[in-house]
């Protein structure tokens, strides 16, 4: 027998036969098998561990309420666990599963004790859903809902346990519709809404969950068609209405779920769906309250004694201050389901904002923590509840902090949905209470807002257009704010949100609301931050450049770009209104910039190009105000008034505008004014190289203009002066044009527009000028008269101040002096001979007129030096003379002066033909120092004339100004000032080194000595062969008067051995010059001089003691001086015995060679500080007999020691030099002369490197140099002169192939030895 597993008798559990049923292989041996209790075999099920389930006895088990608990839970876990396997199912399916439907609702309703119900749940579930066929499923949603709908049993345990089943099953399969099987659907709809009424939340949350299903399932009364009898109205306000009230009461969440949310919808939700809430709220009077609270309950009819939007209301606080952030959501959810229907009436709205939905709402966003979802919902709702402005005002100033911080963190997320709502918040918060934001306040929303700006480039995904256009919006009101302009940081954020909400709009111009509403932004950032920021200069100003660059950077290449691309009239009327707005409200720099950065671009083709496609009369009216803007900007705030007086009636067209210029103006006074603000147009649109069309049509049309209505119209009414100007300077600029065909040009309108500026008197460089048109004007010699006059009051306006006269822009200015210095630049005008001409026929009494002109001429040498030649070509000495002749005012003395150092100083000496008006000049400032050389005073003035005796004197060795060189050379009261003041000096002794530039007697004594430099050198060229230089060097009680300059021998040494260093610089030239004009002198007429060798070994003593003195120069002047002295060896001027033993000379030579191989010798320009004691070296290794403590000094460890120590970068040509007379006096090992070879080669290949990498460029010894205000700058003139002509110092020019020939040279004496 096998077990039997469940048999009832008398409340025991007996054992029952296991057999198979028919179906199954063992039937036959199981056909005879059953239960004790006798039932037939067919209602015994076998199990798969071997047992049965009989049927008749489980349904006796679960139908007996007596029947122990214990008993009954077993039983059910003996099913439910069968029933896990498919082969008892199928064959449970074919006996009679119906049998268990009603014992197992029955047992259901029967027990109170709790797991046991939750058993009998899950076994109800797992039977419908093990695969019975679904009538089985069907029959025990049947047999629940007509046990619910009966009303037999009141609301107790056991009713939850029924409800709970019931919900499972309406929620266990979503294939099809469970609530069909429901037979009175009405019936049970009507028992649920009166359960809502009882006091259980369990039981309502039941209810409402049930009710939900039943609603998602379209079983209610409302989904029947044929209950046309049933108020159902009134049963939908009732089931709302007691929804809302167990909402209200219940203080689970389990139950506020059910009620609000699970998971796809809710039973509010569905009732919401369904149009329930519009139809309750309909019927509800709002802010009224019932008064018939005492009325009993009559079944479903409910009487409420609050309205139904105040129930509402307080029915979702509790849910929205949950914990469970689902059922805040859902709530939340709710809300905006039922409110954002177009039906909604707004005083719904306004009702829930007055039952503080809104705080509430406020604080879950607060404490949502970020959670997305959360988030989310609550904008929505907010969003909503903001329909009702008035009363949700107050309510958002409350909770702006919140919002602030949402705000931040939904702009972080690309894209994220809500960030409109969130924006939009804001704005609507700032904007009806602008005094609620704190300074750090603004600034976060200014960080926030820019961050969304700069999202698009930063490669991020592009802002939609709501939330660009609400960001624009909202930046504009934090602009607007009481606190922007107190907030330092603003102004940068300002200027970066304006650019790249520019930068973005360009690149999606796809949506034209963005470029308008960022166009919007820059307006306002403009007006707004000027405003804001007056207090703060440098603010206003950054920001200024900042939007101007924006203008010009972005948008008016795109505008360029895109012009013909067919774009909106909006857009373009928006771009040229925030270009508008720049010139009108911008400071007048930022404005005129941006005004010559506009015409710069071609903006008159673009506007009439616009007016083109645009032909509307707000288009028209719109690009002539701006050009009469642009224009003022340029020229001046009037210049384009002409053309706001008449631009309604000014043609669309430019060909019809240039038409215009042909008429008549006589009969027509509209015309007059028409034609004022077309030439105004057509005079600034050629100065910025545009033209309205072709160039000779422009020109064929100026000429019509002026024979029709200048040269018929003598007394000139056509307009005031300045128009006048601007007409002869615009048929300049057309006739200047090099594309113009200038054989077509009318003789007739050309003599007329000379006849103007003759008769008219024009002021014609008062007006913006183009250098084109003022060249051409310059080249006319029929007009040089009346222009000579403007140049004059040019000169005089320009003398007085500088600074007033200055460029506009590129290509208009008005006339200055670096237009003036170009045009001498060019040549092929007459602008030089005018201003020369001009100081010529100046007469006596007109010295400021003068000064103004000369001073004027000075300051074109600071620009241009090259204009000195011109000058000099087109005489200037002889109006300089006639000036000095004219005049003996000290002021214009000192004025031409500079101006005669100027042109000396960087003039060609090619140009100075006019010797008789330079003798002149010379003459006249000998006649203007004299009485300050009497009493030895030197002053700035002075010095400066004492300046041009050195350039003439300087010239005269290019035999040119030999007259006026003798005049200077010849002067005895300058040569006995100049000797005098030196004598003074000497007599300082060593305190003769205090006395530098800086001081008034060493200032004097430079200058001084800088003119006897010159005039040594002129003495040479001039007096060549009368000289006797030997007078020179003869004590001061030897020598008799000199009839020129003639400082002596030993006094120079005193000033050599004493001055300071600029003083020994000057004085080792002297001595060099004359040192060098004795030793022409000697080896010309071969006379030894007759000076005693202790006077010589005196110049050798002082010259010998600068070899190593720091300044270059002066050591090399000394070591040719000391070269020229020594040299004289053989002719026996020197006793040569005593020089050898010098012991002076040894310890020049031992300083030497310490410092060639000290380690610190690194560099070229180390070994130059010493290169004059290598020349000495040189010459004493070529004497014919070389002193003999030269070996001691260059012995083997000496020589070893300067080749371990020398480098292939500092090898110079002396050193190679001093290297090969040392292998000549055998000084060299092989060893030695071995590495040289290598070092040698080495170099070689540096050298030819160097050479390759360097490029050639010739200087003129002429150098600018800045206007000399002071004598300074003129001492350094002369000396940069005196410097460049000596040959000394400019053998370092050709060092790289002076050390190739020398290596040379070497090489070739070690291959022939």
């Amino acid at each position: 027998m096998l077990p039997r597993i469940v048999g009832y008798d008398g409340g025991e559990v007996s054992r029952m036969e296991e057999y198979l049923d028919d179906g199954d292989d063992n039937e036959s041996e199981m056909a005879d098998a059953a239960c004790e209790k006798g039932h037939r075999p067919s209602m015994a099920v076998a199990t798969a561990e071997g047992g049965a389930i009989c049927l008749a006895c489980l349904s006796a088990l679960l139908s007996d309420p007596r029947a122990l608990t214990h008993h009954v839970s077993y039983a059910l876990s003996q099913l439910s666990a069968a029933i896990r396997c498919p082969e008892f199912v199928r064959r449970l399916a074919d006996r009679q599963p119906h049998l268990l439907v009603s014992p197992l609702v029955r047992a259901l309703a029967s027990f109170d004790d709790e797991p046991l119900a939750r058993q009998l749940i899950d076994l109800v579930s797992d039977l419908s859903r093990c695969g019975l066929p679904c009538s089985v499923f069907g029959d025990f949603i049947t047999r629940i809902a007509d046990f619910l709908s009966s009303g037999a049993l009141a609301w107790s345990r056991r009713q939850f346990f029924m409800l709970h089943c019931l919900g499972v099953l309406l929620n266990s399969c979503n294939e099809y519709n469970p609530a069909a099987h429901i037979r009175d659907k009405a019936a049970l709809f009507s028992t649920l809404v009166v359960g809502l009424q009882l006091p259980s939340e369990e039981i309502r949350g039941e209810i409402m969950f049930v009710l939900y299903k039943m609603s998602l399932q379209q079983a209610t009364p409302w989904d029947d068609e044929n209950n046309h009898d049933i108020d159902l109205s009134s049963k939908g306000n009732s089931l709302l209405q007691l929804s809302l009230e167990a909402l209200l009461k219940t203080q689970k969440d389990d139950v506020r779920i059910n009620c609000v949310a699970i998971y796809p919808a809710a039973l509010l939700m569905v009732l919401a769906g369904r149009g329930a809430f519009d139809n309750s709220f309909e019927n509800d009077q709002i802010g009224g309250f019932n008064r018939e609270i005492d009325k009993p309950i009559h079944g479903d009819e409910v009487v409420f004694s609050s309205p139904l939007i105040e129930m509402f209301a307080d029915a979702i606080k509790g849910p929205l201050l949950s914990s469970d952030s689902q059922l805040q959501t859902s709530t939340l959810d709710l809300v905006f389901h039922i409110f954002s229907s177009g039906a909604t009436c707004l005083k719904k709205i306004q009702a829930l904002v007055e039952n503080n939905i809104a705080d509430y709402v406020f604080e879950v966003l607060r404490l949502s923590g970020n959670r997305d979802s959360l988030i989310i919902s609550c904008l929505q709702v907010l969003n909503l509840l903001a329909t009702a402005e008035e009363v949700f005002i107050q309510r958002l100033a409350i909770g702006f902090p919140t919002l602030l911080a949402v705000l931040r963190y939904v702009t972080e997320i690309p894209l994220h949905p809500v960030q409109n709502h969130a924006l939009k918040l804001v704005w609507t918060c700032i904007t009806n209470c602008p005094g609620i934001m704190s300074i750090s306040q603004v600034e976060e929303i200014a960080v926030i807002l820019t961050g969304i700006f700069r999202r698009p480039d930063m490669g991020e995904l592009a802002v939609v257009s709501e939330t660009f256009t609400l960001a624009c919006s909202t930046f504009v009101e934090i602009l607007r704010s009481p606190s922007a302009c107190n907030i330092q940081q603003l102004a940068k954020l300002i200027q970066e949100a304006s650019r790249n909400a520019v930068i973005a709009s360009l690149s999606s111009y796809e949506d034209p609301d963005k470029l308008l509403y960022s166009l919007y932004l820059l307006k306002e950032v403009y007006t707004c931050g000027i405003e804001g920021y007056s207090h703060a200069s440098c603010a206003r100003k950054e920001l200024e450049e900042n939007i101007v660059e924006t203008c010009l950077t972005y948008l008016l290449p795109w505008f360029g770009r895109v012009i013909d691309g067919g774009q909106d009239e909006e857009i373009v009327l928006g771009i040229m209104e925030t270009f508008h707005i720049v010139l009108l409200a911008g400071s007048e720099i930022q404005a005129q910039h941006f005004a010559e950065s506009l015409v710069s671009s071609s903006w008159f083709s673009l506007s009439f190009g616009c007016l083109g496609l645009f032909p509307t009369d707000q288009m028209k009216t719109r690009i002539y105000l701006m050009l009469s803007s642009v224009i003022d900007r340029l020229l001046g705030s009037d210049f384009g008034e002409s053309i706001r007086d008449c631009y309604p009636n000014l043609p669309s067209d430019p060909l019809e505008l240039i038409y215009l210029l042909g008429q008549s103006y006589l009969d027509d006074p509209l015309m007059a004014s028409c034609q004022c603000a077309v030439l105004m147009m057509l005079y600034v649109n050629t100065l910025y190289g545009e033209r309205f069309t072709d160039g000779n049509q422009v020109l064929a049309s100026l000429e019509q203009y002026i024979l029709v209505n200048v040269s018929s119209n003598s007394s000139c009414e056509i307009a005031h002066s300045m128009m006048l100007s601007q007409l002869v300077h615009l048929y300049a600029l057309v006739r200047s044009d090099p594309f113009s065909c200038q054989s077509l040009c009318s003789m007739e309108a050309e003599k007329s527009v000379f006849c103007l500026i003759a008769e008219m008197e024009l002021d014609l460089f008062s007006v913006g000028l183009h250098p084109r048109a003022v060249k051409w004007l310059f080249q006319q010699e029929e007009i040089m008269k009346p222009l000579s006059y403007l140049v004059l009051n040019f000169c005089r306006s320009y003398s007085t101040n500088k600074a007033q006269i200055c460029t506009q822009s590129n290509c208009i200015k008005l006339l200055d002096i670096q237009m003036i210095a170009d045009l001498i630049v060019s040549g092929d005008n007459f602008v030089t001979e005018l201003l020369v001409s001009l100081l010529k026929e100046l007469e006596e009494g007109r010295e400021d007129d003068i000064s103004h002109l000369v001073n004027t001429m000075t300051d074109i040498l600071n620009i241009f030096p090259g204009a000195s030649d011109e000058f000099s070509l087109h005489g200037i000495a002889e109006a300089l003379n006639r000036v000095f002749y004219l005049t003996h005012d000290a002021l214009i003395i000192k004025t031409c002066s500079l101006f005669i150092f100027k042109v000396l100083s960087l003039a060609n000496h090619e140009t100075f033909s006019q010797d008789k008006n330079w003798l002149g000049i010379i003459l006249k400032l000998l006649e203007h120092l004299r009485p300050k050389l009497v009493h030895y005073s030197f002053g700035q003035e002075e010095h400066l004339i004492i300046a041009i005796f050195s350039l003439v004197l300087h010239y005269s060795t290019r035999q040119v100004l030999q007259e006026a060189s003798k005049a200077i050379l010849l002067d005895e009261s300058l040569a006995f000032a100049v000797v005098k003041v030196v004598q003074t000096a000497c007599e300082k002794g060593p305190a003769l080194n205090a006395y530098d530039e800086a001081t008034p007697i060493g200032e004097t004594l430079i200058f001084l000595l800088l003119l006897y430099v010159f005039s040594l050198r002129s003495l040479h060229a001039v007096f060549q062969e009368t000289m006797d230089w030997q007078d020179f060097f003869q004590l001061s009680e030897e020598s008799h008067p000199s009839s020129v300059i003639c400082i002596k021998c030993h006094d120079i040494c005193r000033l050599l051995h004493f001055g300071s260093s600029i003083v020994k610089l000057v004085s080792s030239q002297c001595l060099l010059e004359l040192l060098t004009a004795v030793s022409e002198q000697r080896e010309k007429e071969k006379k030894e001089p007759n000076w005693s060798a202790r006077y010589v070994e005196s110049v050798i003593t002082v010259t010998e003691g600068l070899l190593f003195y720091g300044d270059f120069t002066t050591s090399t002047n000394c070591r040719a001086c000391l070269s020229m002295l020594l040299g004289w060896e053989k002719s026996g001027s020197l006793d040569m015995k005593a020089i050898g033993n010098s012991r002076w000379f040894g310890l020049v030579m031992e300083e030497l060679i310490m410092s060639l191989a000290a380690p610190s010798f690194a560099s070229r320009s180390f070994i130059n500080q010493h290169k004059p004691a290598a020349h000495m070296a040189i010459f004493f290794l070529k004497m014919d007999k070389v002193p003999s403590w030269m070996k001691s000094v260059f012995s083997d460890s000496s020589i070893s020691g300067i080749l371990n120590n020398l480098s292939a970068c500092s090898l110079t040509s002396d050193m190679v030099k001093l290297f090969r007379e040392l292998r000549v006096g055998k000084y060299l090992n092989k060893e030695q002369v071995d590495a040289l070879h290598n070092l040698f080669q080495v170099c070689r290949k540096q050298v030819y490197k160097d050479i390759s990498r360097e490029e050639v460029v010739e200087e003129n010894i002429h150098k600018v140099i800045k206007t000399p205000d002071d004598t300074g700058d003129v001492c350094t003139v002369l000396i940069q002169l005196l410097l460049s002509s000596n040959r000394h110092y400019n053998e370092i020019k050709s060092e790289h192939e002076k050390l190739l020939e020398e290596i040379d040279l070497f090489l070739q004496f070690s291959t022939i030895q």
